[in-house]
């Protein structure tokens, strides 16, 4: 292997780069028609309400720890789902 295998080619890293973010695109969009419905802003206020807001670790668990990582586990779902919604909103 020489210094030139490990050169990067611009061009080709830019066009993958492009196709990364256009794939990305449009599964935000996707996320973003899933849930604009009637049904599926239901279904997001539902989700919001069970795993944002009313998902708090009791301090009686036998497990604490385990809990609350549980929970913070649901909401970086929750947060996931929300943040590619935004993305599809300002593309």
């Amino acid at each position: 292997m020489s210094w030139e295998d490990l050169e990067i080619d611009t061009g080709k890293a830019q066009k993958a780069q492009s196709a990364i973010r256009e794939k990305q695109a449009e599964l935000a969009k996707a996320y973003n028609r899933c849930f604009a419905t009637d049904d599926g802003n239901r279904v997001l206020e539902d989700l919001s309400k069970r795993f944002l807001l009313e998902n708090d670790t009791s301090l009686a668990a036998q497990n604490i720890n385990y809990e609350a990582a549980y929970h913070n586990g649901e909401t970086g779902v929750m947060r996931f789902i929300v943040h590619q919604i935004q993305q599809a909103e300002r593309l």
